[in-house]
Formats: structure tokens, C-alpha cells, sequence
């Protein structure tokens, strides 16, 4: 009876350990698949980032990219 207790204590803790080293497994390849999916969203993100349109120098660009043109006073008129 001994034996058999002894047996199934060992296949107990056999599961475990393998458990455990699956995890450690999964740990050891997720962290680095992290790190090169955000590294590559960086590189997106600076190749998404464009520079302003070029806007004449009498208009104006605001904040949600809509140009405002202002002109300039007109002799004598209203």
C-alpha cells in the first residue's frame, strides 16, 4: 500500500514540476515577443508621425489640421 501512495505522491509531483516548467517556458518566450511587438509599434507610430503641410505664411494650421486663412487689411474699404 506503501507503494502506491509513494507512486502517486512521485506522478504528483511529476505534473507539477512539468506544469511549472511550461510556465517557465511560456515566460521565457513571451517576454521577448513583447518586446519586438512594441518595438516594431514605435517604428510605425515614427513612420505614421508626417510633418505639417506646407502652409502659406499668411494662414494659420490648428490643432485638428484645418488651415485658417487670414488676410490683411484693404485700404479704404470696409
Amino acid at each position: 500500500m506503501k507503494f502506491r501512495e509513494y507512486l502517486a505522491s512521485g506522478v504528483g509531483v511529476l505534473g507539477l514540476a512539468v506544469d511549472a516548467g511550461i510556465a517557465l517556458t511560456s515566460m521565457v518566450v513571451a517576454v521577448p515577443v513583447a518586446f519586438v511587438v512594441g518595438e516594431l509599434g514605435k517604428d510605425r507610430a515614427a513612420v505614421g508621425e508626417q510633418s505639417p503641410p506646407s502652409v502659406p505664411p499668411e494662414s494659420t494650421t490648428h490643432d485638428l489640421g484645418t488651415v485658417v486663412t487670414y488676410r490683411g487689411r484693404t485700404e479704404g474699404g470696409c
